[in-house]
């Protein structure tokens, strides 16, 4: 559980352009995820429920950014 703490907070400490940039990182990570697991190489499928949550987190982050503005 340490670290999705850690996560927690790293993306509670983003700027919103770094949000943004780390969520098209991710958006990226899950495509490419999407395609490996088409042809097979994918052993562990947590990895996309982990990507999925912090592609929300970003989200949730990002709306909470751009309202204080």
């Amino acid at each position: 559980m340490p670290k999705l703490k850690e996560r927690r907070q790293q993306i509670r400490e983003m700027s919103l352009p770094e949000a943004q940039r780390e969520l098209k990182e991710l958006r990226t990570r899950l495509f490419n995820l999407r395609l490996q697991k088409q042809r097979g190489e994918v052993k562990n499928t947590r990895i996309f429920a982990q990507t999925r949550k912090d592609i929300a987190r970003l989200l949730h982050h990002i709306s909470q950014l751009e309202a204080e503005q």
